[in-house]
């Protein structure tokens, strides 16, 4: 049987993501569980969430000496995932494979560049047992799995060792761990680069019990729902919901939603089942830019979403993080102000602000592309660096820093009133510990918490 390290690179090796330790990585812990099943020798390194430095993950590989080494390849990570299979490839003879989101939106022949044996297109589950036997070069295409309840869950003892439930270096909650109720998506958002799958996939509620019945006898309540979308299917989660009550677990949900599946019925349910806060990709209040980051059928009909579901959030206790972006072409700042204003007053308990990025894969990447705007091997690039915006990347960071600052001087307050009517009273002791734990640090965060939901602003060319 082989011995096989999956790693999780970083953002950046000299740089650390806001949330680099908010949950653990569920791409290599379901492979892990499969090779591990097979009688493999399974290894994974969370150098994000570990924050470990370039030679510490060379280090550690060396002394494991793998016969296999996969590799996590995200956009916003492709620097770092470069960088980790050179210094794999100097430190062991290991066989060495690159997946993830980033292969299945460029040029096939842009792959090699990165440096790997084989490079996974698609969902791994189905063929990481004959990738790691078989050792195939180049591109291996992997297909859609449909049944995805036919998936053993992941094995999150390959990182017992590591502590998740950090925030901007801040131990908000508890150990956390994550779980994955879907696969697709049905929305195509524009400033999107996921690949974009044939058809949206939903796990049984009673697949999903399951699995959280193990999350239960492991001692998690914490637990990070790492869908892009939990609402993406009402029915679901309402039956869920039900489950969750009958069986008598206890957890502290967060994760992120949409503003426009709101309805009272399915507030309530995630209330009961233990939901805290979602963060809601809102983006903008302005119809027009609504429109042409193609969020909904209805840009005019968007601002009464958010109102709604603020609503619901207020009166079901649920915790409301309004994530905007700044920066789109026929944006003014008048519209930037307008959303942050309508987030403040309409009740959002948090707000964080992100420069527009274009992602190679992304639907705006390809029209910049197209208008000559990006150069084809320019995989990442903020909007003022395209000239796409008339704002500087000053001006807009001074956007996000109103938000941020918004968070910092009402969010505390708002998120405590929202635990206390809602008689949570061990999520109020640990968050009142916390507070004077880091008050230093959250006193001094402001320009440094933007653009969670993009990373660091990186122009990465390869």
């Amino acid at each position: 049987m082989a011995s096989v390290v999956l790693i999780y690179p970083p953002i950046s090796f000299e740089e650390r993501s806001a949330l680099s330790a908010y949950s653990p990585p569920l791409g290599p812990l379901y492979l892990g569980t499969i090779l591990k099943n097979d009688g493999h020798e399974v290894h994974v390194i969370d150098a994000d969430a570990e924050q470990l430095s370039l030679s510490q993950v060379q280090d550690r590989v060396k002394e494991i000496d793998p016969d296999v080494v996969g590799l996590t390849c995200l956009t916003l990570s492709l620097d770092s995932c470069k960088a980790a299979i050179k210094a794999v490839k100097d430190a062991t003879d290991a066989y060495v494979v690159a997946g993830g989101p980033h292969t299945g939106v460029v040029p096939e022949t842009s792959l090699d560049i990165l440096g790997a044996d084989a490079y996974v297109i698609g969902e791994a589950e189905t063929i990481i047992k004959d990738v790691v036997e078989k050792k195939p070069n180049g591109v291996i295409r992997a297909k859609e799995i449909m049944d995805i309840d036919s998936i053993p869950f992941p094995d999150r003892t390959l990182v017992e060792h590591v502590k998740y439930g950090r925030f901007y270096g801040l131990d908000i909650v508890g150990d956390v761990t994550g779980i994955l109720i879907t696969r697709g998506c049905r929305y195509a958002c524009t400033y999107c680069n996921r690949p974009k799958k044939s058809c949206f996939r939903a796990r049984s509620p009673q697949n999903i019990l399951q699995e959280l019945k193990e999350i239960d006898r492991m001692g998690f309540e914490f637990v990070w729902i790492a869908d892009d979308n939990f609402t993406n299917n009402p029915q679901i989660v309402m039956k869920l919901s039900r489950l969750i009550k009958r069986e008598k677990l206890k957890f502290h949900f967060i994760g992120q939603a949409r503003v426009d599946a709101a309805s009272e019925a399915l507030y309530k349910s995630m209330k009961d089942m233990g939901v805290v806060g979602f963060s809601y990709g809102v983006e903008s209040l302005s119809p027009e830019v609504v429109k042409w980051y193609n969020k909904t059928r209805y840009p005019e009909k968007w601002q009464s979403y958010v109102k709604r579901t603020l609503k619901l959030c207020d009166k079901y206790g649920i915790i409301f993080l309004g994530s905007l972006i700044f920066g789109a072409p026929m944006e003014t700042k008048a519209d930037m102000e307008h959303s942050i204003d309508f987030l403040e007053k309409n009740g959002a308990d948090m707000i964080n602000g992100n420069v527009l990025m274009y992602l190679v894969g992304s639907e705006i990447w390809k029209w910049a592309r197209k208008t000559g705007k990006i150069a084809p091997d320019q995989y990442m690039a903020l909007a003022p660096e395209l000239g796409l915006t008339p704002y500087s990347e000053d001006e807009l960071r001074e956007m996000c820093s109103r938000c941020t600052d918004f968070s910092k001087r009402e969010g505390w307050k708002s998120i405590f009133r929202k635990i206390l009517d809602g008689r949570r009273f061990d999520l109020m002791l640990y968050g009142m510990k916390q507070y004077v734990r880091h008050y230093r640090r959250i006193r001094k965060i402001r320009k440094e918490v933007y653009g969670y939901g993009y990373g660091k602003g990186y122009t990465t060319k390869i």
